[in-house]
């Protein structure tokens, strides 16, 4: 509706008010508009509360229960790592820890014997040498003693009473194979620190792997035993260590 017919109205309205003698005061005029403006403004907000809600209530029921959105109570998986494996491994893949092994521990005395065998076992003879006997000669008990992370100085045990200061030593002689001889102890020399490995078990007894600087104790049919690096060859000489009481102290 444009102006010009609300300014009939309003003069129409005029007239009439003027012909029954009253004509609103400017003042009641201006308190009925406050009046209306107050009640729109105040049923507008009304009615934009009334829809949030209602949008709000749409948005709570339109959500999927467990959907993506939800957060997540806790960690999938296990919150402590697995212990890790103090294990250390041997040329054949398998594993031991001889960290807590008592035969192995500088305190017990122990005879070696290779573990396909059933008599026998590792001697140092009166030539020095290391050789495998079926008899009693030479020194047979033997204290195997920590050095170092996985490695041991093996000391050939008292005999007769009389404490020794033997121990097994690496030598080299010429084009010949390395052997292990008799040698006065002397735990800094590396050609003493031998790697010990529990590799698997035979008869219910555990079998270990000899080894020194990456060349392994192993029985030559011809020569005995040798030490020799296997390369792409498998460990064929495992031993027992068959325990023979507390070490001499």
């Amino acid at each position: 509706m444009g102006p010009e017919p609300r300014l009939d109205e309003a003069l129409r309205a005029l007239a009439g008010h003027g012909r029954q003698g009253r004509v609103p005061a400017a003042v009641d005029i201006r308190r009925r508009g406050d009046t209306r403006r107050r009640r729109r403004r105040t049923a507008s907000a009304a009615l934009g509360v009334v829809l949030v809600g209602l949008l709000g209530a749409g948005a709570v029921l339109a959500r999927p229960t467990g959907g993506s959105d939800s957060l997540p109570v806790g960690p999938a998986g296990p919150t402590t790592p697995p212990a890790a494996a103090s294990a250390t491994p041997d040329a054949a893949g398998t594993s031991g820890s001889p960290s807590n092994d008592p035969l192995l521990s500088g305190r017990r005395q122990v005879t070696i014997v290779r573990a396909a065998e059933q008599s026998g076992g590792l001697s140092l003879l009166a030539d020095g040498r290391l050789a495998e006997v079926d008899g009693d000669e030479g020194r047979q008990l033997f204290v195997v003693t920590p050095q170092g992370p996985g490695t041991y100085l093996v000391r050939a045990a008292e005999r007769g009473g009389e404490p020794t200061d033997s121990c097994w030593e690496v030598r080299s002689s010429g084009s010949q194979p390395l052997r292990v001889v008799a040698a006065t102890c002397a735990p800094e020399e590396p050609r003493q620190q031998f790697t010990i490995v529990r590799d698997g078990q035979r008869g219910g007894a555990p079998t270990y792997a000899i080894s020194s600087q990456s060349a392994y104790l192993q029985n030559s049919p011809t020569r005995g035993l040798i030490l020799e690096e296997l390369g792409d060859a498998p460990l064929t000489t495992r031993f027992r260590l068959v325990d023979n009481g507390a070490a001499p102290g």
